[in-house]
């Protein structure tokens, strides 16, 4: 499974919403949520792409992993 990527959003009511966007073997995904799991599955990447658009205008934001903690002098 390879991340495409993910989105965050923080709800009106306080919690924090994320989605994973993925490519595996058998086609595109999309899950994530906060209140319980939800999964979307894609036939080809420009659906998945789609959905990432769309949550884009709800006001989601991509999110960077952080592989290091910075330091702070």
């Amino acid at each position: 499974m390879r991340t495409l990527g993910t989105l965050s959003r923080t709800t009106k009511k306080g919690l924090t919403s994320v989605w994973h966007f993925v490519e595996a073997p058998d086609g595109f995904y999309a899950f994530g949520g906060c209140h319980r799991p939800l999964v979307k599955r894609f036939a080809s990447v420009d659906e998945l792409r789609a959905l990432y658009r769309s949550y884009i205008s709800y006001g989601y934001a991509p999110m960077t992993q952080q592989l290091e903690l910075p330091l702070v002098a």
